[in-house]
């Protein structure tokens, strides 16, 4: 049986951070060896990267909040956390709440 992975897509909500992985080698940045290990990881992979703005992306925000709010260093559910469920609605329908 033969494995064959799909071409996957990434995305950022900081255009910095797309701009300095896809863009040119950066010499003097205070992250540059991350950056440089970042982009070999991407071109060995079928994997792109991609901006998307912060309010397409409600599922990441309502996680960052949870996360910020609690003192444990990791956390697992058995299911979806209470509230996510209508993120994951409007992510999938691509709904677009402006702050």
């Amino acid at each position: 049986m033969t494995m064959v992975m799909r071409h996957k897509r990434s995305y950022s909500d900081s255009l910095h951070c797309v701009n300095l992985i896809k863009g040119p080698p950066v010499k003097y940045h205070i992250h540059v060896v991350l950056i440089q290990d970042i982009k070999e990881l991407l071109s060995q992979t079928n994997v792109s990267l991609h901006h998307r703005l912060r309010e397409e992306n409600q599922c990441a925000g309502f996680f960052a909040k949870l996360g910020a709010s609690s003192d444990a260093d990791f956390l697992t559910d058995a299911s979806p956390p209470e509230g996510v469920r209508d993120h994951l609605r409007n992510d999938a329908m691509r709904t677009l709440l402006l702050r």
